[in-house]
Order: structure tokens, then C-alpha cells, then sequence
């Protein structure tokens, strides 16, 4: 006997759609202002100032490490616990996650005096090394503002205040573009000035989202207890080692590839990689809200164990993310020329058709952005590990260096060679990432996390009529059938889960779905109740004008011994914790069955 599935799929293409559009937002914003940054710093200052920094570019991975792996892998172990509903110990990964960020953006301070040195090694003592001094020093400098802007928001977005942190987004832009201008072009600060633009304006985001620390009605709370720390740091180092692996796989294989490049291609092998690096951002603009959202609603969902949510989820997300990737590559497919004469590269055959085997790997790139964010959220890191080590240095240095030899040995033309290179990589990488995944898993998360396999968690939906909670008591049964619960207990529990859902549906008119998931764990039912209705807790709510208690949860308070109420991506949240044993006793001391 299989279960019937009538679930709610409004709630969940609401919530897919908001987080999408909230991230897009962010994600556009923060990739297009350093576009911006550049072509002012080239408008106003000229190529030298462009060059030094470029230079830079190492010390700005540095200033963002700590505030980029920390802001994405903190609110995915942070959402998994909220699914989870062990509150206490998602606040511990927010101050946890706040604290480190802060301590290693203060530590960057200590790179402050050497800032010299590495302009000095950086420009050979060139003309511009007094350029790539001021502007690492300010890059530095700006660290620990960086992360706690990036961390602040993206906590944000997990507890439902989009509006804000989009708001500390584009405040934080909007100043650093002014104050790029007015530091440049007004105080002649020179490239110092866009860098020291950028602090401010990170001042200036962290100010816009400070009300969501003062707020009474935030979700996270500043609390890490001593006897929870090692459990909490291992829930966060778990959740971020893949975005550090990331940011530091790729800090050594853009070193790496580029001397490679340029040694045994030339200019021409650098600007093509160049090139294929900014279909990656532009494909980043346009799509990456896809991945905040797999960070922060899937996460959640993957947390509460509604695989039902996350299949929805990831299904609404995979079709407009590939209808922006097949519209991306139908465009430059046709303009192919005039996009490569926009990078100063000649639209000449080589190069033409080299682009357009770049583009033919746009669709493994985005898998692979997919994949690594996926994993994380679903607790696959050392998937997420190996996807990004292949991808970014293994299969990319080693197909690099086949590549060479071909071009060296056999005479191959060396500009296509690039982008077979190039698409080569973004295919194996996920292949073989697939392959490793079916094979110690059983299954593969993106294609979907099967929870009819699992007998223990069961989710269904209800519509908020009152002639519809009967359907509750056809799903208990179902479920004491699977699991081998006897029926006088089922009898039992199905009334008392009648009794709460129409509590729930008699006290909050706005209620149009309830969803409801069922756990066993360790000898005790978890029941997870969501409904999509007006802020309302019913495990405090009393109703004076109910003299016979027709709308109460009676016989489910006492069967409960553990029960927690929260408000949670704009949902009302109701966990119930049921020892069996405990219904079991109750019923017999009822008489019931």
C-alpha cells in the first residue's frame, strides 16, 4: 500500500519566487558595481590606474574570504537547523558566523604594514606601485566591513526581511559609486579613492541593515552557549568548507592557468579565458538569485525533510535558470562578433568559432554552480568538495596541460584548443561528480530526494475548510499501517491532529493551506504543522467566548511533551514532540478503542 500524495505546491512556487527575485537582486547588484568600479576608475584615472587594480585583485579575494564564506555557508547550516527546528542552536551558527567574520576581517588588518612590500613584488617597483599600494591598504582596510555587511544580509534574507537586505544592498552600491566620483574626480584621491569609496559604502549597507539587529522580532538571536560551541562550529565548518574550497581553488587556479596561458598561447589564449570567465559573471547576474535561494529555502525545506518542497523548488528554479541560459546563448550565438570586439579581440574565424564552443559549455557551467551550491544544503559536502577541486584545479589544470601538448606536439590551432579546453572541464566536472554521488548515495539530489522510500517521514496538505480535516485521520492511518504503529494508537493520534488543525482553521480566517509532516525519531512522533495563514500560535492562544472548549487542543496538550512555536519564512510553525509510549497509555486510560 503506497501513500496518496496531496500536496500544496502554492506555498512553495510563492516562496521559490520571492527568494528568487530578492536574490537576483542582490546578486546582480553586488557582481554589477564592480563592473561600474572599473570603468570609472578607467574613465577618470586611465589604463595605469585600471592596471593597478587589477593588481589588486588577489588582495580583494583576501578581504572577502572570511565575509564570503561565511555569509553563504552559515545561513545554509543555519536554515537546516530551522527545518529542524532546533532554534537555539541556529542562533549559535548567526553569532558564530557574526563573530568569526568580524575577528577575520580584523585579522586582514595585520596584511596593513606589508602593503608596501607586495605593491613593490606586484608591479616590479613599476610606476604604479605606489597605486597598488593605497588602493591594498584601503581593500584591506575594508575587510572587516565587507563581511559583516555580506553576513547581516544574508541573514536577512533567511528570516524573511528581503526588503531590507536588497535596501542594505543598494545602499551600499549607491554610495560607492558616488563616493567614486566624488573621491577621484573631486579630491583627486586617485585609485586609493575607489577602493576607500567601497569601505564606506560597506559602512554604509551595514547601517541600513543595523535595524535588524535592534529588532525584537528577528528570528536570530545572539546567543552561543559554551556546552554547544564544539556541536555549533561543527555544523558551520561543515556547511562552509565547500564555499572555502571555492574561493581558494580558485584564487590558486587563476595564478596558475594564466601563466600557462600566456607562456604556451600567448595574449590571445589570456583574453579568450578572459572572455569565458565573463559569460560566468554575466550568467551570475542573470541567474544567481537561483543559488541564494537553493542556499536559504532549500536548506529549510531539506531541514524539515519536505523532499516533496525541494523537488518543487529546484524543478521552478532549473526552468528559468535554463530559459536565461538558452536565451544567453542564442544572443551571442548571433552577435558572437560585435560581443568579441566589445573585449578589443578581432572577430576573425579562430576566434568566433572559439566562442562558440565556449558557449555550448554555458549549460555544464551552470550544473556545476547548481551542484555546488545544492550539496551544502542537503549535506552532501564532500561532494560539493571534490565537484569544486575537479573543476577548479584538478580536471583544469591537467586537461590544460594536454591541451598545451597538443598545441606543441601535434599543431593543433591554439585558440580553439582553449575553448575545447574549456568545455571539456565544465563536462567532466559534474560527470564524474554524478557518478561518485549515484554511487555512495543511491540517488542523485538534483533530479530529486525520494521521501516515499522513507517509511518514517511522511508530509501531506489539507486545505484550510474545516469538511477537509477528516483527510487527516485516512493519512495517520496510512502512516501507523507503513510504520507498524498499532491501531488504537493511530485512532488517537488522528483525532488529536483533527482537533489542532481545526483549531488552527477556526482562529485564522486567512489560512488557504495547512501542510503537515509526520517523524518518527528515536521512539517519538515529531509533527511539523505549516499553514501559510496571519501571524497565529496556537499552542498560547486561548479563546474566552469557548464555554464547551469545541476549539481547543486538549487531548493533543496531553499526549505533547515537547512543543515550540515560530514564525518562520513567513509561516506559522507548529512542532509537536509525541512519545508513543505516552499515547499509548493515554488512550488506555481513555478508553479509546
Amino acid at each position: 500500500m503506497g501513500y496518496e500524495y496531496l500536496r500544496n505546491e502554492s506555498i512553495i512556487r510563492s516562496k521559490t519566487r520571492e527568494f528568487f527575485g530578492v536574490g537576483t537582486v542582490v546578486t546582480a547588484s553586488a557582481y554589477l558595481v564592480s563592473v561600474v568600479d572599473f570603468m570609472l576608475i578607467g574613465a577618470l584615472l586611465g589604463a595605469d590606474a585600471v592596471a593597478a587594480a587589477g593588481l589588486c585583485d588577489s588582495f580583494v579575494d583576501v578581504a572577502e574570504l572570511f565575509g564570503f564564506v561565511l555569509s553563504s555557508g552559515g545561513p545554509v547550516a543555519a536554515g537546516i537547523l530551522l527545518g529542524k527546528r532546533r532554534l537555539r542552536q541556529a542562533n549559535g551558527v548567526f553569532t558564530l558566523s557574526l563573530l568569526l567574520t568580524l575577528a577575520g576581517g580584523l585579522l586582514c588588518w595585520c596584511l596593513l604594514p606589508f602593503c608596501g612590500f607586495f605593491s613593490g613584488v606586484l608591479s616590479n617597483n613599476g610606476a604604479i606601485a605606489n597605486d597598488v599600494a593605497r588602493y591594498a591598504f584601503f581593500t584591506l582596510l575594508s575587510s572587516p566591513f565587507v563581511g559583516v555587511n555580506l553576513v547581516l544580509s544574508s541573514f536577512a534574507i533567511l528570516d524573511d526581511r528581503s526588503k531590507l537586505a536588497m535596501g542594505s544592498v543598494v545602499a551600499a552600491n549607491g554610495v560607492n559609486i558616488v563616493l567614486d566620483v566624488v573621491f577621484m574626480k573631486y579630491l583627486r584621491m586617485g585609485v586609493a579613492g575607489a577602493a576607500a569609496a567601497s569601505l564606506l559604502g560597506n559602512a554604509a549597507g551595514i547601517l541600513v541593515v543595523l535595524p535588524y539587529l535592534l529588532s525584537k522580532k528577528r528570528t536570530f538571536r545572539f546567543v552561543l552557549r559554551a556546552d554547544d560551541l564544539r556541536e555549533t562550529g561543527r555544523e558551520l565548518a561543515s556547511s562552509c568548507s565547500s564555499f572555502a574550497t571555492d574561493k581558494a581553488s580558485r584564487i590558486f587556479s587563476g595564478l596558475t592557468v594564466n601563466l600557462l596561458l600566456m607562456y604556451f598561447v600567448g595574449n590571445i589564449g589570456v583574453a579568450l579565458y578572459a572572455v569565458y570567465s565573463q559569460l560566468r559573471f554575466i550568467l551570475r547576474i542573470l541567474a544567481g538569485g537561483a543559488l541564494q535561494t537553493i542556499s536559504t529555502l532549500g536548506s529549510m525545506l531539506y531541514g524539515e525533510r519536505d523532499f516533496y518542497g525541494l523537488r518543487k523548488m529546484l524543478s521552478l528554479l532549473s526552468k528559468y535558470t535554463y530559459a536565461l541560459v538558452a536565451a544567453l546563448m542564442a544572443g551571442l550565438f548571433c552577435f558572437s562578433a560585435p560581443f568579441l570586439n566589445s573585449y578589443g579581440i578581432a572577430a576573425e574565424p579562430d576566434t568566433v568559432l572559439s566562442l562558440r564552443i565556449m558557449l555550448l559549455s554555458l549549460p555544464f557551467l551552470w550544473l556545476n554552480d547548481l551542484l555546488a551550491r545544492l550539496y551544502p544544503s542537503v549535506q552532501r559536502q564532500r561532494l560539493s568538495v571534490l565537484l569544486l577541486t575537479l573543476q577548479n584545479v584538478v580536471l583544469k589544470i591537467l586537461l590544460l596541460l594536454l591541451c598545451v601538448a597538443a598545441i606543441s606536439r601535434l599543431h593543433w590551432r591554439s585558440v580553439p584548443a582553449v575553448a575545447v579546453w574549456c568545455l571539456l572541464v565544465e563536462l567532466l566536472s559534474p560527470a564524474v561528480t554524478l557518478l561518485r554521488e549515484k554511487r555512495t548515495c543511491g540517488n542523485v539530489a538534483l533530479l530529486g530526494l525520494e521521501d516515499q522510500a522513507d517509511r518514517s517521514c511522511h508530509s501531506f496538505s489539507i486545505t484550510g475548510k474545516p469538511e477537509n480535516v477528516a483527510d487527516i485521520h485516512r493519512e495517520i492511518d496510512l502512516f501507523c499501517q507503513q510504520n507498524g504503529i498499532p491501531r488504537n494508537k493511530g485512532v488517537l493520534l488522528a483525532i488529536a491532529f483533527e482537533e489542532a488543525a481545526l483549531n488552527i482553521i477556526n482562529h485564522n480566517e486567512h489560512v488557504s493551506m495547512i501542510d503537515i509532516c509526520l517523524l518518527l525519531e528515536e521512539g517519538s512522533l515529531i509533527v511539523r504543522i505549516r499553514d501559510d495563514g496571519a501571524p497565529f500560535d496556537p499552542l498560547a492562544f486561548v479563546d474566552d467566548e469557548d464555554i464547551l472548549q469545541m476549539n481547543n487542543i486538549r487531548l493533543l496538550e496531553r499526549l505533547t511533551d515537547q512543543k515550540t512555536y515560530t514564525r518562520i519564512m513567513n509561516m506559522n510553525n507548529t512542532v509537536l514532540s509525541i512519545r508513543l509510549e505516552a499515547a499509548e497509555n493515554d488512550g488506555a486510560n481513555d478508553g479509546t478503542c
